[in-house]
């Protein structure tokens, strides 16, 4: 078995390192160990093995790069066997004999194999690491996408129609990005820049929809409960005002939902940009904050739970007025449950940019050659 999971017990072979010391690739062994690859995780299909096998060929050259990255490696203006060998035999000085005498001709020049630095970089992150986390993450992307779709075609009806165009086509522009990595085909690096610049103007309209949810969840704060003839009016007037947060936050949550998948595929295909992964925390702590969607949704509940006690019309009978308030509170307890599925969703992706810094894989391997795997993060 062949894994990179520290929570498995086993030797490690190989770690390669950049020129800081920070772990790269790390690859573990157990021998003989029973390790349910199944039940590990998702399994690895026929085209990512094969994959694999590819990258693992490429890692004694990749550990040589590592090595060659020490001050102690250098590049020789000779060949070695041209160099004058030293009497004890622990190597050769840095002269040639002139061709036929014993005679010095030349010198050897030597320089630092500083060149090796990008060797490593390139050889790993582009070959393995960021190969490894794409296969991990595409049939996730598309599974996520074809939900931010069903939310943009529920919400339709209710967004604003400027800022929906914006949503819709950001959306679409992901959808054709995830078909392309699923297919494998290769991604222009305009498709990505593209891809960045709606992500910002989406980022503004996001920005413009809290703003718009401050209003909203002001006017249920100062809504007057009070009646002296009927509650129904008073039913539907903060019903309306309840909907018109709801019809806000899910707008929001959409929005952000495409932003931190824009996030993901950009961190991946940016060879782990921790540009992406930050931007990501700032939208969930923009979510979570104190001034932030969730509690102010909460707060607006404890305010309609408020206006409820209050609204006791003088002129209706008691069972009226409460059937009222329990339609009131009906359209609270669904408003509930759509933030909770949308704000999950929200923090599943926040979650898979997390998870993406560090891809584990759990490998199967027979005389060489891996046999199947799983990936365990």
């Amino acid at each position: 078995m062949n894994t990179n999971d520290k929570n498995i017990p086993a030797v490690v072979d190989f770690d390669l390192q950049d020129e800081k010391g920070r772990s790269l690739v790390e690859i573990r062994h157990l021998d003989g160990g029973e390790v349910n690859v199944e039940g590990q995780g998702q399994q690895l299909d026929s085209r990512s093995i094969s994959q694999f096998n590819h990258w693992l060929g490429l890692v004694p050259s990749s550990a040589s790069a590592a090595a060659g990255h020490s001050k102690q490696l250098m590049t020789c203006s000779f060949e070695y066997s041209k160099l004058i060998q030293a009497k004890d035999g622990s190597g050769a000085i840095g002269a040639v004999y002139k061709e036929g005498s014993n005679q010095f001709g030349a010198q050897a020049r030597f320089q630092e194999a500083k060149n090796l630095q990008s060797v490593v970089n390139t050889s790993l992150i582009m070959n393995i690491a960021s190969q490894v986390l794409a296969q991990k993450h595409l049939a996730d992307i598309n599974e996520r996408l074809e939900a931010i779709e069903r939310q943009v075609k529920g919400l339709q009806e209710h967004l604003e129609r400027s800022r929906f165009a914006k949503i819709e086509t950001f959306q679409e522009h992901l959808r054709r990005v995830g078909n392309l990595l699923e297919q494998g085909e290769d991604v222009s690096p305009s498709t990505f820049q593209i891809l960045g610049q709606k992500a910002q103007d989406v980022r503004a309209e996001v920005i413009h929809l809290r703003h718009d949810l401050e209003d909203a969840h002001k006017q249920v704060r100062d809504f007057d409960s009070s009646s002296w003839f009927g509650s129904n009016d008073l039913r539907h007037a903060l019903q309306e005002k309840i909907n018109r947060i709801n019809h806000l936050q899910r707008e929001y949550l959409l929005g952000m939902q495409c932003l931190l998948m824009a996030n993901l595929i950009l961190f991946i295909k940016h060879d782990g940009n921790k540009e992406f992964l930050l931007a990501g925390n700032q939208y969930l702590d923009e979510l979570k904050n104190e001034q932030g969607l969730l509690h102010q949704w909460k707060a607006t509940k404890r305010r309609v739970a408020m206006h409820l006690s209050k609204m006791k019309p003088v002129f209706e009978l008691a069972k009226s007025t409460q059937a009222n308030a329990q339609m009131v509170e009906s359209t609270v307890q669904k408003v509930q449950a759509l933030i909770e599925q949308d704000a999950e969703q929200f923090c599943q992706l926040q979650q898979r940019l997390e998870d993406a810094q560090i891809p584990r894989v759990l490998l199967e391997v027979e005389g060489g050659v891996v046999v199947r795997g799983c990936y365990l993060s």
